[in-house]
């Protein structure tokens, strides 16, 4: 991977790697769950500033979430199967 050239570049990246922490925490069975939330709250807040600065989230998780969901829902999908 190429260092960013800008801010905005950064910013992407660091917002994919916390979604990538949000979808790797939800497939656990057990998870911390305040931690689980706190980063789910930083994940959101970060879709909402892309979308607030209209920062393109192209080819990243981002773009899955802004304009189509919350971060909580899209991260429901990596939840494993409920043996019940």
């Amino acid at each position: 991977m190429r260092p960013p050239q800008n801010l905005e570049e950064a910013f992407v990246y660091i917002a994919d790697c916390n979604l990538a922490t949000v979808s790797g925490m939800a497939i656990l069975k057990k998870r911390p769950k305040h931690e689980f939330g706190r980063q789910i709250s930083i994940a959101q807040k970060m879709c909402d500033w892309m979308k607030d600065f209209h920062i393109d989230p192209k080819g990243t998780r981002a773009e899955e979430i802004i304009g189509k969901t919350t971060v909580e829902k899209w991260a429901s999908q990596y939840f494993p199967p409920d043996k019940s």
